[in-house]
């Protein structure tokens, strides 16, 4: 996993304060199955929190030191239930095992090899209770994608933050398509009084995968699929769908 996400810390949440559509979902999967949950790649907290609000008893996994203390941060000293741990998911070693296992927004994609992969499958699948489920997140890639210009950066998004500055992401991407490689350039651009007043850069890198790569790969692990919807609304997914969520058991 090469992006620095000791550098995203510090830029993760106002990046991706937008990002609220899976929030129910997530929190609603934990009402229907009880348990104790675990995050995997759980970051600054930007779905820990609700989970927590809503009443989880949560551990929460992330590769990054400074990410973890952005949660903690957050927190703060108020005594809830959870357990905030720096691991690596090809390794994992936890106590518990967990009725609900959560790899948030497009985490398992910066797992950067298929190694990788069947070894972080490995991990969570000895954390996971029988009758338990693990939600992973998947983006598909299509034809818009392929089609972008490596020199070309791409408007994302606006959106004004509290001191009613106006930021602006952009992006641009390089393709390695034979290790299915995605290492995307990203501008973040704060603007006043129509000036650009302060511009900076993230990188990161995303491993894409095909719907039938997908399934091969989380039965090869011995999971059983459950469902794969095309958002969190649960619609079905579709050829046409270029998100899939996948709810996985034990085979």
């Amino acid at each position: 996993m090469n992006t620095d996400y000791d550098l995203w810390a510090e830029l993760y949440d106002e990046v991706y304060s937008f990002v609220d559509n899976d929030i129910n979902f997530y929190t609603n999967k934990f009402k229907e199955l009880g348990g104790k949950v675990l995050e995997i790649g759980c970051g600054t907290g930007r779905v820990t929190i609700p989970l927590l609000e809503a009443g989880a008893d949560i551990t929460a996994v992330d590769y990054s030191q400074k990410m973890l203390e952005q949660l903690e941060s957050k927190i703060g000293s108020t005594n809830v239930s959870i357990e905030i741990v720096l691991q690596d998911v090809r390794r994992l070693h936890l106590e518990n095992k967990y009725n609900l296992i959560i790899f948030p927004y497009r985490g398992f994609q910066s797992l950067l090899s298929v190694e990788d992969q069947i070894n972080a499958l490995t991990s969570i699948r000895d954390h996971l209770n029988f009758g338990g489920r693990l939600i992973i997140d998947l983006f598909l890639p299509s034809r818009d994608l392929f089609d972008q210009k490596p020199d070309i950066f791409y408007h994302l998004k606006d959106f004004e933050n509290s001191d009613k500055m106006i930021k602006s992401l952009h992006h641009r991407s390089k393709f390695d398509h034979h290790n299915q490689l995605i290492h995307t350039h990203l501008s973040i651009s704060e603007s006043e009084d129509g000036r650009v007043t302060l511009k900076r850069y993230a990188d990161f890198t995303l491993r894409y995968l095909y719907i039938d790569e997908a399934r091969y790969l989380f039965k090869f692990c011995g999971f059983k699929i459950q469902e794969i919807s095309a958002d969190y609304n649960g619609t079905p997914y579709n050829r046409d769908s270029d998100e899939t969520i996948w709810s996985l058991s034990l085979n």
